[in-house]
């Protein structure tokens, strides 16, 4: 019988446990969106307010996991259907002590900022990764998903709350 370490069981419940915390509904949140600052892995450093009146998207990301692949590439796809101008999105690493290669070659396959840290109280809800913060342009919190959103989900939210409504991403 093969053994395994503590962490390596632990690694093999957690990607079998889907997390999943209700999100908040667009709707519902007046929260304005407390002020951040996100250190870039580049080097650099993005305040909230040279990003006001933007959609701005924070993703906690981890290099291992895998929903987080996946919602990465929609962010960038995002991104590049509306443009800087319209939206910022960061994906935050989540890891304790993620490799410099790992995050390199993630920065090098997207658009999307890498960051290495954010200001509280911006983090992981419940420790679940990816956990995705929406603010709107007018910069309130109008939804925190803890885990994965589902496919398509998060581009018809940016496209709701830049009123896009042509296939086109043009908007208005």
């Amino acid at each position: 019988m093969q053994r395994y370490s503590k962490a390596c069981v632990l690694a093999i419940i957690l990607a079998a446990t889907p997390l999943y915390v209700a999100p908040v509904p667009a709707a519902a949140s007046e929260e304005q969106a407390p002020a951040f600052k996100v250190q870039l892995y580049e080097g650099g450093e993005v305040d909230s307010r040279s990003i006001a009146g933007r959609v701005v998207i924070l993703n906690f990301w981890a290099t291992w996991c895998a929903p987080c692949k996946r919602e990465l590439v929609e962010l960038d796809a995002v991104l590049a259907r509306h443009g800087a101008a319209r939206v910022a999105v960061f994906a935050i690493d989540a890891g304790k002590r993620t490799e410099p290669r790992l995050l390199a070659r993630q920065a090098a396959a997207m658009r999307v900022p890498v960051a290495t840290a954010i200001t509280a109280p911006y983090r992981p809800r419940g420790a679940a990764v990816p956990t995705t913060y929406v603010i709107d342009p007018s910069g309130r919190i109008v939804r925190v998903e803890a885990g994965a959103f589902r496919p398509g989900e998060i581009t018809r939210l940016v496209d709701t709350l830049l009123g896009v409504t042509s296939a086109s991403g043009n908007g208005r």
